[in-house]
């Protein structure tokens, strides 16, 4: 008896879950609609290359005609000496600092920098030595003639 019982309560919902399973579903002039309003809303109407100009991940995006600017060929721009520091200070990085009793000394891998240290280094083609004037905990300050700037040890 209890078989039984049991057997058309499982039938009945059973029955119950597919008829409502069945009524879920709209009409299909009524998805039709949502269709064609989806369609709507993901066509373009602009030609692409205007979408890749707006796109800031394309690697063909212009950049704006101010920043373009090139020199004549032979032409010889001479850069600022804060212009060249902070071209310089961009590839120097430090890989940390340790304290020798008093003294902060700039580390770069085995090589060992302390303050009043001049680093040799070349950037587009000419050499520049650059004079290290202070080394902090977090930041080390260099200089190019009277230019100085101060960069974090860790770049972010």
């Amino acid at each position: 008896m209890k078989k039984r019982a049991l057997t058309l309560v499982l039938v009945g919902f059973q029955g119950a879950l597919i008829a409502a399973a069945s009524s879920d579903i709209p009409p299909t002039q009524k998805r039709m609609a949502t269709v064609d309003l989806a369609r709507a809303l993901l066509t373009t109407h602009a030609k692409s290359a205007d979408i890749a100009q707006n796109n800031p991940f394309s690697p063909v995006r212009a950049l704006p005609s101010a920043e373009m600017v090139t020199p004549a060929p032979g032409e010889i721009v001479q850069a600022s000496d804060r212009e060249i520091l902070v071209g310089i200070s961009a590839s120097v990085t430090p890989s940390g600092v340790m304290q020798l009793g008093s003294t902060p000394i700039l580390l770069f891998g085995q090589k060992k920098f302390k303050v009043g240290d001049s680093i040799q280094i070349m950037f587009q083609g000419a050499p520049y030595d650059i004079q290290i004037t202070g080394i902090e905990r977090t930041s080390y300050t260099l200089r190019l003639n009277k230019e100085e700037i101060t960069r974090p040890i860790k770049p972010r």
